[in-house]
């Protein structure tokens, strides 16, 4: 799988698989919505704005996610 072609300080918008979005236990974010990436973890791993606690397991994986306009 190639790496994460976003940036921190970008926003990308919540697009998940129904894969992606039943891997994430408790809150999850809004599909549809627009996020700020705070880091980028291990090249894959999208840390976004509100979900960026270490304790949600480093971010969610980039292709879970599309680029904002």
């Amino acid at each position: 799988m190639p790496k994460c072609p976003f940036k921190a300080g970008e926003y990308v918008i919540y697009q998940p698989s129904e894969r992606g979005y039943n891997l994430i236990d408790g809150v999850r974010p809004v599909i549809g919505k627009k996020y700020l990436i705070i880091k980028i973890e291990m090249d894959n791993y999208v840390a976004i704005e509100g979900f960026d606690d270490p304790a949600c397991g480093g971010g969610i994986y980039w292709t879970e996610f599309k680029k904002a306009d």
